[in-house]
């Protein structure tokens, strides 16, 4: 058991997620794709990452593959305070300054794929679904959230065969593994001790889980890929404990203590279809719609193993579309361009439900990248990404006691790049 700990712990390292997909999951699986903003992504079989998107795709990519990529991800989240009140003193105002929780990130990707008695086969290990905020101890909302930090791996290794000249058959399998620390302050003017200012509240857990995924990829002509693929929902029995600190256990604080914690999270399916449609010998065009199912994820609960009522985070998740639009220009025999934009539709309802642990509204993807052919062998893939966002208004409360009022001023900046070895 230690040992099996230790390898993940390791592996998670290479991992700081700053999630900048819908919700808190990474679309950063691919260099390649992230220049097209993932249009086409389940039809796109230009390296071995289309066994994430797609495993189908493994029957187009010839002999043996390696892919070693990364993301930096570089956000910004300013939150503008705007009123955020105490109701349990009269709707007093709440002390605390503006602030920018943002972290920056860094997603990494790895796949191998091979063949095996005429099937072709792969594995991909990735990070998909993260988030990683800090927020300053005296922030306006720290009663709500100082640090949000939630680390995922996915190994998934994946099975894929034609069924014939046109359509193939694509299938894998997932072990999810899932680590998450949350923190906030508790305000102990609500057990009539003001002189011992905040205390402080920390939960871990983490947990195991499994899913699957499957995919068909079908060429009606010699110039035309189309894309189909599921991704299944993954459901965390997540176990761990919440600590307190400098709490006064009195008035509405008297059930503050240390305690196990549970909590059932249900991490969203998703399903989508793409098109390549090959314009001339040297022009492709992408296009692809994604849909999460964000409403089985809904809220996290959280249980505690003492008198504490359970924690509720009332963010009330609705399913959301992805849609991106793309293209690859072939300039010479050893350079690919290829661009890309996306919408990005939020999950979270309405400023009621805008958490400051996932302050998330629609998006917009604008996105550039190049291939470059080292050799027969080597090809090297970079990509760059500006998000713009809406502004996020909130009106945030789980207790119906402090509220947070204001809006989050977002934007991000990503960086991709990988190294694709052809053996």
């Amino acid at each position: 058991m230690y040992n099996r700990k230790l390898t993940v712990a390791m592996l998670m390292a290479l991992s700081t997620p700053s999630v900048y997909a819908a919700g808190f999951a990474l679309i950063e699986q691919s260099a390649s794709g992230q220049g097209l903003s993932y249009a086409g992504a389940a039809a796109n079989a230009e390296d071995a990452s289309v066994m994430w998107f797609n495993p189908a795709g493994l029957t187009e990519i010839s002999g043996n593959q390696a892919i070693l990529a990364g993301h930096l991800i570089v956000p910004k989240s300013e939150f503008s305070n705007d009123g955020s009140y105490n109701a349990a003193f009269g709707n007093a105002p709440i002390s605390g300054s503006d602030d920018n929780g943002a972290t920056n990130g860094f997603v990494p990707n790895l796949y191998w794929k091979g063949e095996y008695a005429g099937y072709d086969i792969g594995l991909g290990i990735n990070v998909p679904f993260g988030q990683k905020i800090n927020y300053e101890d005296n922030w306006v909302g720290r009663y709500h959230a100082i640090e949000t930090n939630l680390k995922t791996l996915n190994i998934n290794p994946s099975i894929a065969k034609k069924i014939n000249d046109k359509l193939s058959f694509g299938f894998g399998l997932n072990a999810q593994y899932v680590d998450l620390i949350l923190s906030s302050k508790v305000d102990n003017t609500l057990a009539g001790d003001p002189a011992s200012g905040d205390g402080d509240a920390k939960m871990t857990a983490d947990s195991w889980a499994y899913g699957y995924n499957l995919g068909l990829f079908y060429q009606p002509t010699p110039s035309t890929d189309l894309g189909l693929a599921y991704r299944s929902e993954v459901t965390h029995f997540a176990k761990g404990k919440v600590d307190y600190t400098n709490v006064t256990n009195a008035g509405a604080l008297a059930t503050l203590i240390d305690a196990d914690a549970k909590a059932t999270v249900n991490l969203p399916a998703n399903l989508s279809f793409s098109v390549n449609q090959g314009v001339s010998e040297k022009l492709q065009l992408l296009a692809d719609a994604t849909w999460t199912q964000w409403s089985s994820y809904k809220e996290l609960v959280i249980n505690f193993d003492s008198a504490q009522a359970d924690s509720n985070t009332r963010q009330d998740f609705k399913d959301s579309w992805r849609l991106s639009l793309g293209g690859i220009y072939q300039l010479n025999e050893s350079v690919k361009l290829r661009a890309g934009v996306a919408f990005d539709q939020t999950p979270v309802s309405n400023p009621e439900n805008r958490s400051p642990r996932t302050p998330d509204v629609d998006r917009k993807w604008f996105s550039a990248g190049l291939g470059y052919k080292l050799s027969n062998a080597l090809n090297v893939d970079v990509a760059y990404t500006h998000i713009a966002e809406d502004k996020a208004d909130v009106n945030y409360t789980t207790n119906d006691v402090q509220y947070l009022v204001g809006s989050y001023s977002n934007a991000v900046d990503i960086f991709s790049a990988q190294i694709v070895w052809k053996y």
